[in-house]
């Protein structure tokens, strides 16, 4: 039997649950500060709701699980005669719950794999009891497919469901960056190398590596305010620079259990740049091999993992090594004018 605590705000959550909640989602963000970032930056009328879920025997969470109630706005999408009775103004308190844990790439929820399928039965029980609340219209599920298949109570008649690909990242396979590189397609591993030569041809290319935002040269074009959000969460800053200007970077995160999280950051004009986005992803690589704790490369954008509706998309990225897993976007609403999640 769960037990299931509540939380209102992320700012509620007990600091001594932190690290557990890290490595629940030790794959999916770097730190718990994502989150934060997350909660802070939603838009105006967003309610979330935390739920941690412990075992019998535990004092630490075993299960994470996020609900984001929004509002509908109903005087944009419903007519004028649904709005006449003036005494009743339920439509005005109208809300859509989204279940997905961070963006929505892991899911619904995260779980110690021990506590699995009593995990999936109690969010299951708590999905139910938001159906049957009157104010809540409109359901929308993230699901991972073939772990999560959470269903909905009603079937109702406006529904649709929506997959996405999301970009998993790089186990650590092979001890050297040459390594991997070996045991890539040929013609893969010689488009890699090629791109490092013709980078080298244009000029004397400056790769950066810096233990601290704080210690990255003044002509990088990140506001100062950024910077010290960085060095906060204990970041590195990589770069690609030539005649003194810091033509593009990357943040490197480290998480929990040798997860490593790269995101770049290109600085040059469309159409005009000197380094390719192949090469971001491969200076992150080589970065990754080299740090000793490392264990799996994630790629990120945004803050986030790269998502995909595509298939197609994610070529690029298959091609060096990468893998993908699927999420599935389940809608429901019990009004015809809201065919589409918020």
């Amino acid at each position: 039997m769960l037990i299931v605590q509540k939380f209102h705000s992320i700012h509620e959550i007990d600091p001594e649950f932190i690290p557990n909640i890290e490595v629940l989602l030790q794959e999916d963000v770097a730190s718990f500060a994502t989150l934060v970032q997350r909660h802070d930056g939603a838009p105006n009328g967003d309610v979330f709701t935390y739920f941690l879920f412990f075992g019998p025997t535990q004092n630490a969470p075993i299960g994470f699980c996020q609900l984001c109630l929004k509002s509908i706005p109903s005087k944009d999408i419903l007519p004028w005669w649904r709005k006449l009775k003036f005494w009743d103004k339920d439509h005005l308190h109208w809300k859509q719950a989204t279940w997905q844990v961070g963006d929505g790439s892991s899911g619904l929820c995260v779980f110690d794999p021990r506590f699995a399928r009593s995990g999936k039965e109690k969010v299951q029980e708590l999905i139910r009891e938001y159906e049957a609340r009157p104010d809540i219209m409109a359901h929308e599920l993230y699901c991972l497919k073939g772990l999560q298949d959470y269903t909905f109570s009603k079937d109702l008649e406006t529904k649709w469901s929506k997959e996405a690909y999301v970009l998993e990242p790089l186990a650590k396979a092979f001890k050297t960056y040459q390594d991997y590189l070996q045991s890539l397609e040929t013609d893969v591993r010689n488009d890699i190398k090629a791109s490092w030569k013709e980078l080298h041809k244009k000029g004397k290319i400056d790769l950066g590596d810096y233990p601290t935002p704080s210690e990255t040269p003044k002509t990088l074009p990140i506001p100062s305010e950024q910077l010290e959000i960085w060095d906060k969460w204990g970041a590195q800053v990589l770069t690609f620079e030539k005649d003194l200007q810091v033509l593009g970077c990357l943040l490197v995160l480290k998480g929990k259990n040798g997860n490593v999280f790269f995101e770049p950051f290109p600085f040059e004009p469309e159409g005009e740049s000197i380094v390719s986005d192949e090469l971001y992803t491969q200076y992150a690589l080589l970065k990754f091999f080299e740090m000793p704790d490392a264990r799996k490369c994630h790629l990120m954008k945004f803050g986030s993992k790269l998502v995909f509706e595509e298939k197609e998309d994610l070529r690029f990225f298959q091609a060096q090594g990468f893998q993908l897993k699927t999420v599935v976007r389940q809608f429901q609403s019990e009004l015809k004018e809201l065919s589409h999640p918020l």
